[in-house]
């Protein structure tokens, strides 16, 4: 199979020794499962690469690994949440080995809850400077707050809370139904992983170095963003990224709202530009309507770039829109593409309407340029009781940005999703390397329902793009201890947190 086997095999059992006095550790992690008939994931040949810039590594042995966040039942908790994690691993290693958590792990603090909907916001970085990746991850149970799982030579070993934190203040957005969102960036320029949490908030910049009992080194505040018309009465928070999007070396914030204006619905973007002195938001930066984004240098020039899913219009068109970033910001330049781009695969788009739901990018291909994954779970969008096809779309990047050329698409059906739609395929994708060769693989999770089961689909990168063949596949199975309700990417895949011209951290 072009490109390498994506691996799935973990690194070794992770137990950490504890003074009597000191916090429990986490659970170790331990062989993966067969994923009850959805296919075993064996090791890959071993790597002398180290983990690419911007993926997780929580154990420093230089094969990237995955993180999955649950935020659904678990035993005893209703909407209680877990995290499905994978470590990556090269030559030699037995089984694959995984870690299934909830916070009933004597190691994580709190206890499930419920609708905590612990691990719906996670967050891969490096935030106490030491050289491995941890793993931030939110959760609502006695209030919104942030829990921070460190990396070790063993994975990820102990946990803390992070202290005070604050929920979002924005005058025009509905507080009553406010979706926190959580994101990582040097926003401060001064070479540390931050955290932002809390839009409006005067500690929402929670600036690193994080002391391993969770303290941040700061706090700093997060400007809300201005009303984006007057026509918006109020509006929903629903997601934010981070990236720098105008190329001076310090990650920048852009958010999104479902908002409700006097003549329709739409879906104002908020920028947010990072400083040193503090967030600013530009007066001549507009950007167009979406739902959600991702960032990513599609188009190579050194300066992140903003993808979109648009919304406006007919909300069935199936495109994908780059904001290109530039010294003076996101949105002087853009790009769509949709099933009228040459190149890209039409006939299938043709037939039922198609929505992006999620979007992720990475450079697949190894060209130098990051590529575009766009994932559709099904949509009853006529009202009819039909869901609509669950479609994968991979774009190419390249020099003069995103284009139909060299684009791919993928079939929920074809690999075996649950037929009907109800398992969602599509409903988070990402782009990591999981085998170390260089090369982006894709990653589609179908969180599944009360009736379908939660399955992972894991296909290798090549220079063609994602490969269909030899597809590994991850089920709830794969987790010990982990229920039939478990919804594996339900809550997202890990952020990986952009590097691009910061500081290294």
């Amino acid at each position: 199979m072009g490109g390498g086997a994506v691996v799935v095999a973990l690194a070794v059992a992770a137990g950490l020794v504890i003074a009597d006095d000191g916090p429990a550790g986490i659970a170790s992690p331990y062989d993966c499962g067969t994923g009850g008939g959805h296919g075993t994931a064996t090791a890959a040949p071993g790597s002398d690469r180290p983990a690419s810039e911007g993926t997780a590594d929580f154990d420093g042995d230089g094969h990237p690994d995955l993180v999955l966040g649950g935020p659904a039942d678990v035993e005893g908790a209703v909407g209680g949440g877990s995290i499905e994690v994978v470590y990556g691993a090269g030559e030699g290693a037995g089984t694959a080995r995984c870690q299934f958590l909830t916070q009933d792990d004597a190691g994580i603090p709190g206890k499930s809850d419920y609708e905590a909907f612990f691990g719906a916001e996670t967050v891969a970085r490096d935030f106490d400077g030491d050289g491995y990746s941890d793993l931030a991850v939110t959760v609502l149970d006695s209030g919104s707050g942030i829990i921070i799982m460190w990396g070790s030579e063993e994975g990820l070993s102990r946990a803390a809370r992070v202290p005070g934190t604050d929920v979002s203040h924005v005058a025009w957005d509905n507080d009553g139904s406010l979706n926190e969102s959580l994101v990582a960036g040097d926003f401060d320029g001064d070479g540390h992983c931050d955290l932002v949490f809390g839009l409006g908030s005067d500690k929402g910049l929670l600036k690193g170095p994080f002391g391993r009992d969770g303290d941040p080194a700061g706090t700093g505040r997060v400007r809300a963003p201005r009303r984006p018309s007057a026509d918006v009465e109020l509006a929903s928070y629903v997601d934010l990224v981070a990236g720098d999007l105008d190329g001076d070396g310090i990650d920048d914030l852009v958010s999104f709202h479902n908002a409700d204006t006097k003549s329709e619905v739409n879906r104002p973007v908020s920028y947010l530009r990072g400083g040193r002195n503090g967030f600013t938001q530009p007066e001549g930066t507009r950007l167009p309507d979406a739902d959600t984004g991702a960032i990513g240098d599609v188009d190579g020039d050194g300066i992140d770039d903003l993808v979109l899913n648009p919304f406006g219009g007919d909300p069935s068109r199936s495109s994908v829109t780059v904001a290109y970033g530039s010294e003076d910001g996101p949105g002087e330049r853009t790009t769509t593409v949709d099933q009228n781009t040459p190149g890209v695969p039409g006939d299938e788009l043709r037939e039922q309407d198609v929505v992006f739901e999620s979007l992720d990018t990475g450079d697949v291909n190894g060209d130098g340029y990051e590529d575009v994954v766009a994932g559709a779970p099904r949509w009853d969008l006529d009202g009819n009781g039909e869901p609509g096809p669950e479609y994968v779309l991979f774009l190419a990047g390249g020099p003069e940005g995103l284009s139909g050329a060299g684009a791919r698409l993928f079939d929920g059906r074809d690999l075996g999703a649950a037929p009907g739609g109800d398992a969602d395929f599509g409903a988070a994708v990402g782009l990591t390397d999981l085998d170390g060769d260089g090369l982006a693989d894709l990653v589609v999770t179908a969180p599944g329902s009360g009736t379908v089961d939660s399955v992972t689909w894991l296909l290798s990168g090549t220079t063609d793009g994602p490969s269909a063949e030899g597809v590994a596949r991850l089920s709830a199975d794969t987790f010990e201890d982990a229920g039939p309700d478990t919804a594996m990417g339900l809550g997202g895949i890990a952020h990986r947190g952009f590097r691009s011209s910061s500081p290294a951290i």
